[in-house]
């Protein structure tokens, strides 16, 4: 679904990953301007020899390897231009932490899982208001996967941290209800990613049994399912979906492209889709 909107500058966290670099893409084809954070050369240079600058649109890499709240608002300080002439920012940073029983898992690692999943976007968020506070337009989107909204055992670290996020996502939204900047989380459903496939290579498969099925069922449709995560971002920085914020919607399942006004303005005054799930 291409919406037909102004051209934007889109920033994209996690640019190389696999929801990252396919939404690079497509926005890249439609003649958007990027600029794309990747974690190391390596990637850069991956991303360097698929995205070309072309006349009247400008493709920006840059290098970021988040560490701590320090080095992010270092980051986001240096290239402060580039964040408050944004109009649309991505964040696809995201890790599965350990899949074991809570009392098994290392501390040291469940806090890891933590700090990026969910305090890696507080302090992105906290950092970047003074900078982007006066902006007359802005989408910020998260990622949320499984765990978050239902039960899912042996990934605590993951669904904890989610979940958080999709709570810190909501309250954020009620307090920046005065000003043009939104924030939503998206469900993204099954992809071809490092996580899925750390899940598949497990060597304790009776950890991950019904994770297995659940993948081995949507794994091949994973190119439909990042076109509809591209769908609902398109949706939600549209005219018709401009005031939806502190939301979480299943790109897979929800297909908010097909909801009429009257149910828009029902999400908007209310508490659907939300951790609440109410639908």
């Amino acid at each position: 679904m291409d919406i037909k909107q102004k051209k934007l500058n889109i920033i994209i966290f996690g640019a190389a990953g696999s929801i990252g670099s396919y939404l690079a893409s497509r926005y890249y084809n439609l003649g958007y301007n990027l600029l794309l954070i990747v974690k190391d050369k390596i990637h850069e240079k991956k991303l360097k020899n698929v995205f070309l600058n072309k006349k009247k649109q400008k493709i920006t890499f840059k290098i970021f390897n988040y560490q701590n709240e320090k080095n992010l608002k270092k980051f986001l300080l240096k290239n402060r231009n580039f964040f408050k002439n944004s109009d649309l920012l991505i964040n696809c940073l995201g890790e599965q932490g350990e899949v074991k029983n809570f009392f098994k898992i290392n501390l040291k690692k469940f806090l890891k899982t933590i700090n990026i999943n969910f305090l890696f976007n507080v302090f992105l968020l906290k950092f970047l208001y003074p900078i982007i506070k006066d902006k007359q337009n802005l989408l910020i989107i998260f990622f949320s996967g499984g765990g978050s909204l239902s039960f899912r055992e042996n990934f605590s670290s993951y669904s904890i941290s989610k979940t958080s996020l999709i709570k810190f996502t909501e309250i954020i939204s009620k307090e920046l209800k005065n000003s043009n900047i939104r924030a939503n989380i998206i469900s993204p459903g099954i992809v071809d990613s490092k996580m899925t496939k750390k899940i598949i290579n497990l060597k304790n498969k009776n950890l991950i049994k019904n994770e297995v099925i659940r993948i081995n069922k949507f794994i091949n449709k994973s190119d439909k399912t990042k076109e509809k995560i591209f769908s609902t971002i398109n949706f939600l920085n549209s005219q018709k979906g401009k005031k939806i914020s502190g939301k979480i919607i299943s790109s897979m399942w929800d297909n908010p492209m097909q909801w009429s006004k009257r149910k828009i303005k029902k999400i908007i005054n209310n508490e659907f889709y939300t951790l609440n799930r109410k639908i």
